[in-house]
């Protein structure tokens, strides 16, 4: 393709993206408004993406602009209402005008896009979609009942987020108390307040070599592994000035709750697609919202008074020495550092388990490029998507501020590391169609365990609730 060419493909994507967000008034379009965008285009020599996510905008377009000149295609971008996509997309295809060849949905609405002809199998004859390439996690999100109906974009889940200035000085504390015989009486204590310990000695006796190869050895253990952990670390660290507690969250969404009964609870097994596996009225799962509802008075956190925003900021405020939160806070955090309003040193971690013996999981939203059924061109449409999903990985976050599945992801440590390692361990979202208002149920469950309701009978009722759905669906 020459100079020309190249370039009359890139403004002919650029004059569409102009159109689709133009034209709507700054808001997303219908079906309707964005059948006039691509009319004047022949379709026998284009391809037409159909996308939710505003953040996925620059990205979807470099790629389309690449693989257009590889292709000698002009690929459409357009940016659809996330409420009703499926159902839209496939209003467009039976109508036959239109309509997407490739489409971007959540793994949770996999059986949802099978059964509409929004997503077909793919035969991935080359193992694109596999161990090589992908995590488990993400392999398990894009398979329904055996089939791979699309290719791993994006995920979110939680980890742990911690002050890492604040647990240095936990860890001196600590070294301290050891080394001068000051017992810690778990009641927020500090060796540093104290000038001599149960052997009389003082801060000033000590050897400083050896009080710094104790703090380098509680400095390994300041990051916590289990629940337990969290708890000794907040019985034993006498805060700062300033910090109001040990941890806060937003307890009122389930996806910051999930990881302490993630290892407990089975809904549709691992890829989330059977019907008859379902256990959550079991006694890990009561003795995981015990140590959840333990929480509560031990945090005294409010659900109602506290938004996911409302607790990220007092964590940059240096009010909280811990804190859960999904992928956003990669670019919050390196934001606040750098325009000076966090003051601190800080890290991620994966979460803790719950116990010894019961692991944590935490909850996992994964966003898959799928091929619409009803297209003509599914071996073009199948190539755009390995493009999106293993071609451009390099710049996906870059561009979009969103982690990516590809295996790569992570491989150069820091925040992308833990977060890729999170993920790889995740429970996906179930893909039945009965379990659309699952989320709703269990967040609403929390709420009342959280506010002291019956443990026995909240997991009893949530179980029977959604065997009955799945025990009445056709």
């Amino acid at each position: 393709m020459n100079k020309i060419s190249k370039l009359i493909s890139v403004l002919l994507v650029m004059l569409l993206l102009v159109f689709t967000f133009y034209g709507s008034g700054r808001e997303m379009k219908t079906q309707t408004e964005t059948s006039a965008g691509v009319s004047w285009l022949n379709r026998s020599n284009n391809l037409t993406i159909w996308y939710t996510d505003e953040r996925l905008s620059a990205y979807i377009s470099k790629a389309a602009v690449e693989f257009g000149e590889r292709e000698d295609v002009t690929v459409i971008p357009v940016l659809k209402p996330a409420d009703s996509f499926i159902e839209g997309c496939y209003a467009a295809s039976v109508e036959g005008e239109n309509y997407p060849d490739v489409i971007i949905t959540g793994s949770e609405t996999l059986e949802k896009a099978y059964y509409s002809g929004m997503a077909c199998e793919i035969t991935d004859e080359d193992m694109q979609i596999g161990p090589l390439n992908f995590s488990d996690a993400a392999v398990n999100a894009v398979t329904y009942k055996g089939m791979k109906l699309g290719y791993p974009l994006s995920f979110d889940t939680c980890v742990l987020v911690y002050n890492r200035t604040y647990l240095e000085q936990w860890a001196s504390q600590m070294a301290i108390a050891d080394l001068t015989g000051n017992v810690i009486d778990m009641e927020g204590g500090s060796s540093e307040t104290e000038d001599t310990g149960e052997t009389g000695l003082t801060v000033d006796d000590i050897d400083p070599a050896e009080l710094e190869a104790l703090t380098s050895e509680y400095i390994q253990k300041m990051v916590p592994y289990t629940l337990e952990d969290l708890l000794t670390i907040a019985n034993s660290y006498s805060v700062p000035d300033g910090v109001e507690g040990i941890l806060s969250w937003d307890m009122s969404s389930i996806m910051y709750n999930y990881w302490l009964v993630g290892g407990a609870f089975t809904v549709g097994g691992e890829c989330g697609d059977d019907r008859h596996n379902i256990s959550i009225n079991n006694s890990t799962a009561a003795e995981c919202l015990k140590k959840y509802q333990n929480l509560h008075d031990y945090f005294s956190i409010e659900s109602d008074e506290v938004t996911y925003d409302s607790v990220i900021q007092q964590f940059i405020d240096g009010k909280t020495v811990f804190t859960i939160g999904g992928y956003d806070l990669v670019s919050t955090l390196k934001e606040a550092s750098d325009d000076g309003s966090f003051a601190y040193e800080y890290g991620f971690s994966e979460m803790p388990n719950v116990t010894s013996d019961i692991r944590s999981r935490s909850l996992a939203i994964t966003s898959v490029v799928c091929i619409n059924s009803y297209s003509a061109k599914k071996d073009l449409a199948e190539r755009f998507a390995l493009c999106l999903t293993r071609e451009e990985t390099d710049v996906f976050s870059d561009l979009t501020g969103m982690a990516c599945c590809a295996r790569t992801f992570g491989w150069d440590g820091g925040a992308n590391q833990i977060y890729a390692l999170e993920y790889a361990d995740s429970v996906t979202l179930p893909k039945m169609m009965e379990t659309e208002n699952y989320w709703m149920q269990i967040e609403a469950m929390f709420a009342r365990v959280w506010e002291g309701g019956d443990i026995d009978d909240e997991l009893e009722m949530l179980e029977d609730s959604l065997n009955s759905v799945m025990n009445n669906s056709v």
